[in-house]
């Protein structure tokens, strides 16, 4: 009787065992798991907004609460593979201090099946972690730059309001009053900008101006394109000055030949890019639009080299050649020489240098003899990208009118209007990989174009090094949320007389530790040490892989 009794029970609950502890288990760890993860969160998510609240940028405050809000998607990616640590660690040891672990054992269950649970939990986070990381973060890293950037309109309003400049780039915009548009019917534009008494300027790399317009009135028609805003500008009464070539012009009405883009901040960078986007930017650098604007330098400096090759064939072949103004004049200068090389005018056998102007009418107004004479190439506008010639004169005999019996002497003269020489056969912008081709061709002719290309190449490596260790970095980030629950757990069978947190502080240092490897692995690969970032950035997941190892051994020995 004694003996039936107690056959049929312990038959039946060892059958029911893995399946009950299974599901204890699981729902403990959801439980604490759960929990930690929100606190951790939420408490990094407020963190965040601490640095946006600080700057200059207009946050109101229905954008803070819906920045801190999708500020939780990504610090899920160090919040959850904590909690899962913490979470693994306290029920685990919660389990070993009650003796159920040794309850478990006892009745014929290995500890594989004990922690299956555990792992089961590790492959799952591991998954979810992959889905984050890989793609559903950088999804919210970019909603995130566009709430808390705010739309170029809204920048305006709060610059306007507040008598302030906004700055976009390197370019600068004031203005007194606006009216905004959407959709206007007379164009294809999605906004349309009404500016009053309106500056624009445009900034160097070193914060100086380069070029300004101030202007009565202005329209700006707003184009969104994929990673950009491009601006079309057109200004009333407007006053233009370029520092590089010094000239100060006045316009009725003035529009930049080129639009001006502004880069969508949540676009540009690797960190808000999807797994797919990285791979395609690593295969063709291109499409990221850093490396487009490059490629739209060096088809300028392209231009420039082929409008000089251009004038040095038709110098050598006629011995002058004829550049109009850029202004409403209609005035000609034209420059006799025997050929142009490095930008120097040079004299022939029987020809001296000669620039002579001509009015609207083909009538010779000025003859300049120069001792010495430069051409070069100016860049100006708000873009950037108008371009015009630049004579410059050195010890200038001048005949004012021609053929003057006192010629007067000048020690410089300098004109910084004229249009570019016409190319014919010049490159198409959008053929990138034809124009980087070309100039590779050309590149030890022109030194502009030499460092161009240079300029591309070094862009290049560096934004393939950005994507390269991020992607690779995910990874990693993904593979510690998997392994920390395990450590957690077989620390915690290991050091049951231990405290909990105890356990957890010895879990958290390698875990931490792990993340500043990370960290720095990923430096490395971007300072194109690839191998030797791998190795760094994979060698915190090996430490707590070794450290897992021999806690089980320790475990299953004992």
């Amino acid at each position: 009787m004694r003996r039936k009794w107690a056959k049929g029970p312990n038959v039946s609950d060892t059958a029911h065992m893995p399946f009950r502890l299974t599901r204890y288990t699981v729902v403990e760890l959801l439980r604490v798991i759960g929990f930690a993860a929100v606190v951790l969160a939420a408490i990094t998510a407020f963190g965040a907004i601490i640095k946006p609240l600080a700057g200059d940028s207009p946050i109101s405050a229905m954008q803070a609460l819906k920045y801190v809000g999708l500020s939780l998607v990504p610090m899920l990616q160090y919040a959850l593979p904590f909690a899962a640590g913490f979470g693994a660690t306290i029920v685990m040891h919660r389990l070993v201090s009650d003796n159920e672990i040794m309850a478990m054992s006892v009745s014929g269950l290995p500890y594989r099946v004990i922690l299956a649970p555990v792992m089961v939990l590790a492959c799952v986070l591991l998954l979810v972690m992959v889905l984050l990381v890989q793609f559903a973060i950088p999804r919210v890293y970019a909603v995130m730059g566009r709430v808390l950037a705010g739309d170029l309109t809204a920048l305006l309003s709060y610059a306007v309001d507040n008598g302030r400049p906004v700055k976009f780039g390197d370019l600068e915009i004031y203005a007194e009053q606006m009216d905004v548009t959407l959709n206007p019917v007379d164009s294809e534009a999605d906004e349309r900008i009404e500016l009053r008494r309106m500056v624009a300027a445009r900034l160097g790399p070193n914060g100086a101006i380069e070029s300004d317009v101030s202007a009565s009135g202005a329209v700006l028609d707003l184009y969104e394109q994929e990673g950009i805003i491009l601006i079309r500008m057109a200004m009333e009464d407007a006053v233009s000055w370029e520092a590089g070539a010094g000239s100060l012009r006045g316009f009725p009405r003035l529009e930049p030949t080129h639009a001006i883009p502004v880069p969508m901040p949540e676009r540009t960078e690797p960190i808000a890019m999807s797994s797919s986007e990285l791979r395609a930017v690593r295969v063709n650098p291109s499409r990221h639009p850093t490396i487009a604007r490059r490629y739209q330098e060096l088809a300028d400096v392209l231009q420039q080299f082929h409008q000089r090759e251009a004038m040095r064939t038709r110098l050598k072949k006629h011995g002058e050649v004829d550049l109009p103004t850029s202004d409403r004049s209609g005035h000609v200068w034209r420059v006799s020489a025997g050929g142009l090389s490095g930008g120097k005018l040079k004299s022939g056998p029987d020809q001296d240098v000669t620039v002579t102007e001509f009015d609207a009418q083909g009538e010779p107004l000025r003859i300049f003899r120069p001792e010495d004479a430069t051409l070069s190439t100016e860049e100006g506008g708000l873009d950037g990208r108008d371009q015009r010639l630049v004579l410059e004169m050195y010890a200038v005999e001048v005949e004012d009118p021609p053929g003057a019996d006192y010629p007067n002497r000048r020690r410089e003269v300098k004109i910084a209007n004229l249009d570019p020489f016409e190319v014919v056969d010049g490159m198409q912008p959008s053929d990138g990989v034809e124009i980087l081709a070309v100039a590779r061709s050309v590149m030890d002719q022109s030194r502009p174009v030499k460092k161009a290309v240079e300029r591309i190449d070094s862009d290049a490596q560096k934004l393939t090094g950005q994507v390269t260790s991020r992607l690779w970095r995910r990874w990693a980030i993904a593979l510690t949320a998997g392994l920390l629950p395990l450590l957690g757990a077989v620390l915690a069978l290991n050091m049951r007389s231990a405290q909990p947190l105890t356990v957890y502080v010895i879990a958290f240092v390698p875990a931490l530790l792990n993340l500043v490897l990370i960290a720095g692995g990923t430096s490395f690969m971007r300072q194109g040490s690839e191998i030797g970032g791998l190795a760094l950035m994979w060698s915190g997941n090996f430490l707590l892989l070794g450290l897992i190892a021999i806690a089980w051994h320790r475990m299953a020995r004992h």
